[in-house]
């Protein structure tokens, strides 16, 4: 309505009042109306989304498949996390009709950023085995396989507490709290990529160590398909821990949060490409171990030179026992 001085006035209360109604009860709000509207800041793309939660459950059921046919029981991690980020996906879909549902984007949510948590401690898990499969501790010297492995398990562990503690917050209808879960969950996500990213540099020392100091190791067949297939799936896990971090560390509404089409290259994509490596290069058909007796077992700490060795004197003592008894007179 437009005033005597040509001034246009702005809408009346009961104007605004029915068009945020309209708004609010809009099952699939319009993509212009993002803000203040649902929790996502936009409204998820169906057809992209949909194609990405069946390809990454297609992936997971074949890597359970594999799991079970060839079986790589530490690899166990990854495989629940690739099935918990394709759940995460599949709600996103869900909440495409139900955009105000806070309860169901805060477990949607938690699943999405939560499970690549999983597939970095598989990572972790694999580089371990890989390393006692070839015997190479000297290459990633000055520690070894299983230090790496608790160092980098614990981290995980402790990283994916704070981003669960500083996730929940950050989905708080209270601004005060909001910001000071997205502080906690920018603090969590960071130090994860500072340690994933040593991670990326140990796994890099062991490969150029491994070729330079020990040619007959490095021409081994049957390892390095492995251990490139893990190498991508960590640059591609390192790119969606770089975009999380500069996602929350810009802010809730910034523009790199509120257009989907970031998360889908720089997240969704990253992860869907690490989780499919290991359809092609499971770990379980190129690392095989041994299963070593019972009695083996029990000294986990005693190299196998002193085992061997401690099997000789064993066989030595039964040898004089048999001859002391057949030199027994006999009754």
């Amino acid at each position: 309505m437009a005033t005597p001085g040509g001034v246009e006035n702005s809408p009346s209360r009961d104007e605004q009042r029915r068009k945020s109604s309209q708004i609010a009860w809009s099952p699939v709000p319009e993509p212009s109306s993002w803000h203040g509207c649902n929790p996502f800041r936009y409204v998820p793309n169906k057809g992209l989304n949909i194609a990405a939660t069946v390809f990454c459950l297609s992936t997971s059921v074949v890597l359970t498949f594999y799991s079970v046919r060839k079986p790589a029981n530490y690899f166990l991690a990854f495989v629940i996390g690739a099935w918990c980020e394709g759940l995460g996906l599949a709600l996103r879909i869900v909440l495409r009709t139900n955009l105000h549902n806070t309860g169901m984007y805060i477990v949607c949510y938690l699943f999405v950023v939560l499970s690549p948590c999983a597939l970095l401690a598989g990572d972790y898990i694999l580089l371990d085995r890989l390393v006692q499969y070839l015997g190479g501790h000297r290459y990633i010297r000055p520690f070894r396989a299983g230090q790496i492995f608790w160092f980098f398990i614990i981290a995980d562990v402790v990283t994916f507490n704070i981003q669960s503690a500083g996730g929940g917050l950050l989905n708080s209808t209270d601004a005060g709290t909001a910001r000071l879960g997205g502080k906690i969950f920018l603090a969590g996500i960071a130090v994860q990529m500072a340690c994933f990213f040593f991670f990326l540099i140990t796994w890099a020392v062991f490969g150029f160590r491994a070729w330079r100091e020990d040619k007959e190791l490095w021409n081994r067949p049957g390892w390095k398909p492995l251990y490139w297939a893990l190498g991508f799936t960590c640059i591609c896990f390192f790119i969606r821990n770089v975009y999380r971090t500069v996602e929350v560390d810009k802010g809730y509404y910034s523009y790199i949060a509120t257009h989907e089409s970031y998360y889908l290259g720089l997240d969704c994509l990253p992860l869907l490409l690490g989780i499919a490596t290991y359809v092609y290069f499971w770990p379980g058909k190129y690392l095989h171990f041994e299963t070593k007796p019972k009695s083996l077992k029990k000294l986990p700490n005693r190299r196998e030179e002193d085992l061997e060795n401690d099997n000789n004197e064993y066989n030595a003592l039964d040898e004089t026992e048999n001859i002391n008894l057949q030199s027994l007179p006999s009754k």
